[in-house]
């Protein structure tokens, strides 16, 4: 393999998910991108509380298995508070401990970010293009089943839209409230592609055709 090819892309998980969760998804693109690509997948610094998850699951009546919620299982970006605006709490250390990962394994790519890991990936974006292009360095992004910050901190970063290809995965099963955050996410972006799935909250691994797309969206030329 000519290692000057490789191109790596991070991938980050959702709240109360781990970057095992969300490689298990992803294993099927990483197999069809072949080994000029390599995924990583940085782990979420902020342990999510058992109880904070229990409540996650029947608030929005998920099936998560038993085994998925426990200690050192559950981990996140940011603890967002019950403001409205919310306040996105230890989201500093989150971003340290990001900027020291592109650091570590860069040049990046790409970013993919699942549910809050598209939030956290909105919000790379936003710092990349507007102060912190030395942090988080990129050159596209992959936002799937997000929605834009709601923390005043970064909101208003996205006004005007940001400079940057990305594609929008969003599932035709998302609840309406999703599904319009989808397409406002989609609007802060100039080069915004979408990609509508047929699946609720989670990533179309049952769907062979849509993993491909998103696999030839990656690699194309830009």
């Amino acid at each position: 393999m000519d290692k000057s090819r490789l191109k790596k892309i991070i991938c980050l998980h959702g709240y109360a998910m781990n970057h095992e969760w969300l490689q298990s998804w992803l294993d099927l693109i990483q197999q069809r991108l072949g080994h000029n690509y390599q995924l990583l997948y940085p782990k979420g610094p902020i342990e999510c509380p058992v109880e904070e998850v229990r409540a996650m699951t029947a608030r929005f009546n998920m099936m998560l298995p038993d085994e998925r919620i426990g200690k050192g299982k559950n981990w996140c970006w940011y603890r967002a508070d019950e403001q409205k605006p919310p306040h996105y709490h230890q989201i500093e250390t989150a971003l340290d401990y990001l900027a020291d990962y592109f650091s570590q394994h860069g040049p990046i790519d790409g970013v993919i970010g699942w549910s809050q890991g598209a939030v956290m990936t909105a919000i790379l974006a936003a710092l990349k293009q507007n102060r912190a292009a030395h942090r988080f360095d990129f050159n596209w992004a992959m936002l799937c089943g997000g929605f834009l910050p709601g923390d005043v901190r970064y909101r208003a970063m996205f006004e005007p839209p940001l400079n940057l290809p990305t594609l929008h995965v969003s599932g035709e099963k998302e609840s309406p409230f999703m599904r319009k955050q989808a397409t406002k996410m989609q609007a802060a972006f100039l080069k915004a592609e979408r990609l509508d799935t047929p699946c609720g909250h989670i990533m179309p691994v049952k769907y062979p055709d849509d993993m491909d797309r998103i696999t030839d969206w990656i690699i194309k030329p830009r």
